[in-house]
């Protein structure tokens, strides 16, 4: 006969294991599910408060996103590879995958971050550290792979940075200027750091391929890069987009940490220039705030006129009854036509701002008739 003591003990143990699928966290308006065997993760947001809805930042199936180490040109998958074990652990209330081998320890910790202009948390820092265990001193890289989907809709641009649409495989140095990349879907974005936003010391990575998934995941390191090829890999794939970063193998002495730091919120650009969007404490105004001129848009001061279009839409339609919709679309043609006639400036970022929106409220309309 099994002592009461006992019972309890197997009554948990089953419990345990019965729930070993996925270790799920909450937190403001981010929802983090870890995979519990491969230590791989998918990302949601709270796009419908009053109903609990999220919505797909990032889906980390099993086998599509991952973590590749490069230790003296030898290469392990992480979560695949059965040199290293896979673990979740908690370190200060928060997930931690850990992958152990006999040679490293690599941790991958997730921490809930709130961005400029998000009330609450609206994303996540990824930490990764590796740890030398062994008694040599080996030369040590890191990939991270992202298997993204929101900018694989009908607009056909899966990445835009801050100068550039990448609509065909492309690679960003880490040492550049750009500072993160956006994969816009119909109703919400995914944001990825390349610069860190909250340390400008931290290393940046040596740099990002932009390129279809498949040719990046059939790899065990670097895949060969075609400048202005297109995000399809007939016939097993067609415009399936993905990101790989890539720390080059560098030196790790005895006992020694690599740390790498990768950031994955929703899209709020204002983060990545806090000197721009800086706010003194208790503002104090002689004169009323002036709304700087629209007209000429200029990308060093980074003005939302987006919003600013939407507030002029909303004042003439409480002026003239006109639906909410139909008046901002005809605010942004008016900005379009002006700017085909040359009147007013606009860059390659604006216009795509201005055609995203255009085709939002497009369908709002739609939906309304």
């Amino acid at each position: 006969m099994i002592k009461n003591g006992r019972l309890l003990f197997l009554l948990l143990f089953v419990l345990f294991v019965f729930n070993l699928g996925a270790n799920e966290t909450k937190d403001g308006y981010i929802k983090m599910t870890i995979d519990e065997k491969t230590g791989r993760y998918s990302l949601f947001f709270l796009s419908d408060p009053a109903n609990t809805e999220y919505s797909q930042l990032f889906y980390g199936k099993s086998n599509t996103s991952f973590l590749d180490i490069n230790v003296n040109g030898v290469y392990y998958r992480l979560g695949s590879s059965g040199v290293f074990k896979t673990r979740i652990d908690m370190e200060n209330e928060e997930p931690v995958v850990v992958y152990e081998s006999s040679f490293l320890t690599v941790k991958e910790s997730f921490t809930p971050v709130k961005t400029t202009s998000s009330p609450t948390a609206n994303g996540i820092r990824i930490t990764i550290k590796i740890t030398n265990k062994s008694d040599e001193e080996p030369d040590v890289g890191l990939r991270m792979l992202l298997d993204t989907t929101l900018g694989e809709g009908r607009k056909k641009i899966p990445f835009v940075t801050e100068n550039i649409n990448i609509i065909n495989e492309k690679i960003i140095e880490g040492s550049s200027d750009e500072k993160y990349w956006i994969s816009r879907g119909k109703d919400i974005a995914l944001m990825g750091s390349i610069a860190d936003p909250l340390d400008v010391t931290a290393k940046r990575p040596d740099f990002l391929h932009f390129a279809n998934w498949k040719k990046l995941s059939d790899v065990p390191w670097k895949a060969s890069y075609h400048e202005g090829r297109s995000f399809n890999n007939l016939p097993y794939s067609i415009g399936d987009s993905a990101v790989s970063y890539y720390w080059e193998p560098c030196f790790l002495e005895l006992g020694g940490t690599l740390t790498y730091t990768v950031y994955l919120t929703t899209e709020d650009t204002a983060w990545y220039y806090p000197e721009l969007y800086a706010r003194p404490e208790k503002p104090v105004y002689s004169e009323p705030e002036i709304i700087p001129e629209v007209a000429v848009y200029e990308p060093e001061k980074r003005y939302d006129f987006i919003a600013l279009i939407e507030k002029e839409a909303g004042e003439l339609s409480l002026e003239t009854n006109e639906d909410f919709n139909v008046v901002v679309l005809r605010l942004l043609q008016n900005y379009l036509n002006r700017f085909i006639a040359g009147e007013i400036i606009l860059n390659e970022d604006d216009i795509t701002q201005i055609d995203f929106t255009i085709e939002k409220y497009r369908e709002i309309q739609e939906k309304t008739q």
